[in-house]
C-alpha cells in the first residue's frame, strides 16, 4: 500500500526560492538512490507565495520511514528547516484511491 505524506510550510520571506530548489536538488541527488519513492510534488498558495504545500509518496511505509531514517535525508531536512519559519505541518497516510493523470 502506498504512503503519503502531505505537509504545510511556510517559506522564510525571500527564500521561497531557496526551498523550491532544496527539493529540486533532492530529486537530482537522492532520488536515484532512494528505494521506493514514487512521486512528489510542490504548490504554492495563490494568496501567498510563500505558504507551501507538499505531496511525497513511497510504495510502502517501510520506503518512507527508511528514508527518514537516512542521516542524509535528516541532513536534508535540517537544510530545508532552516529556510522555513517553523516546522511544516504533516499528514501521514496511506492511499486510498487515485485517479487521473499527472500532469508534467
Amino acid at each position: 500500500m502506498a504512503h503519503v505524506t502531505l505537509f504545510r510550510m511556510r517559506a522564510n520571506p525571500g527564500e521561497r526560492d531557496a526551498v523550491i530548489d532544496l527539493f529540486d536538488r533532492w530529486q537530482r541527488g537522492r532520488m536515484p538512490r532512494v528505494k521506493g519513492f514514487v512521486r512528489s510534488v510542490i504548490i504554492s498558495s495563490l494568496n501567498d507565495a510563500d505558504d507551501l504545500m507538499a505531496e511525497v509518496m513511497f510504495d510502502s511505509r517501510a520506503a518512507y520511514q527508511a528514508n527518514s531514517d537516512d542521516p542524509e535525508q535528516d541532513a536534508w531536512y535540517r537544510e530545508l528547516r532552516a529556510h522555513l519559519a517553523s516546522d511544516p505541518e504533516w499528514f501521514d497516510g496511506k492511499l486510498e484511491r487515485e485517479s487521473g493523470a499527472m500532469i508534467p
